[in-house]
């Protein structure tokens, strides 16, 4: 998904406003009409908006804690696989990185369902592992992890859907067009009015991009869109992880020095990929 970042949508808001200056008259709209329609879209988009990014910000801090118990989990499995049967944590930790590799390919909204195959894999090795009675409790504790990763997963299956939908959207733009045309349209022609509309106008279109980034989960993604699964793979001694798309697009910019780097083969209709190494020096 090719998606413009919010920071550069209002300088490009800015400059979009400002050309509409001097395509739109001055007073095309009487002042009374112009008013009343200014004061009843202001406030019903505020009022809008505001339970939007309410809810939206809700579901966001659910998924981000979600998602972090969930990584902790995957490093805690293995670590505990490491003390009760050191040949199957090799397998285990193989499993993982297919698993973790498997979300980057999606959006935070869609990897739970599309990371099925990768995790029953898991769940098979838990299910099979030969019981020590030396180490039961260590047997126990794995199995305990894994009723967390579950929980986890479905948490977020629920979670897995857009907040907005289509009609609140289009109720949403309608009411953000009639702020903006009714300001366009009530300009005297006068420097200060002109830079107020210009203004709010951009930073309306900041507020549907805000929540547009909170009901898709990628506002502030670096963090907990790549860094927690980074810290899954190091734990798991293998190198950092990026599809190419994310690196082209800008999503994200690896800090370490050595990382891996999956190519798809024929994005976007078939997702498998060519992984290459690549070195910074």
């Amino acid at each position: 998904m090719i998606l413009v970042k919010t920071k550069d949508v209002f300088f490009i808001a800015l400059i979009t406003f400002t050309a509409l200056l001097f395509v739109f008259p001055t007073s095309f709209v009487s002042q009374d009409l112009g008013s009343t329609v200014l004061t009843a879209a202001t406030f019903l988009f505020g009022i809008i908006a505001g339970f939007y990014i309410v809810v939206t910000t809700t579901d966001y801090n659910s998924v981000k804690s979600i998602l972090a118990a969930e990584t902790a989990a995957w490093i805690s499995l293995y670590e505990n696989m490491i003390v009760y049967d050191k040949a199957s944590s090799e397998t285990l930790a193989s499993l993982i990185d297919a698993y973790i590799r498997k979300n980057f390919d999606y959006e935070i909204i869609d990897s739970a369902k599309a990371t099925r195959a990768e995790f029953d894999a898991v769940a098979l090795l838990i299910r099979e592992l030969p019981k020590k009675n030396e180490a039961v409790w260590a047997h126990e504790k794995i199995r305990e992890i894994m009723d967390r990763i579950v929980t986890a997963r479905q948490q977020l299956t629920v979670l897995g859907s857009k907040a907005l939908s289509i009609f609140q959207w289009l109720v949403l733009g309608i009411l953000a067009s009639l702020v903006v045309l009714s300001l366009y349209g009530l300009r005297s022609g006068e420097f200060f009015f002109d830079l107020v509309a210009v203004a709010i106008s951009s930073s309306i279109v900041l507020i549907l991009f805000l929540i547009r980034d909170l009901d898709l989960y990628i506002w502030n993604e670096k963090t907990f869109g790549f860094d927690i699964f980074e810290n899954v793979l190091k734990s798991l001694g293998q190198l950092p992880y990026y599809p190419a798309e994310s690196l082209l697009d800008g999503r994200v910019y690896p800090s370490e020095n050595e990382y891996r780097v999956g190519v798809a083969l024929d994005f976007p209709r078939n997702l498998e990929r060519k992984i290459e190494i690549r070195r910074i020096t």
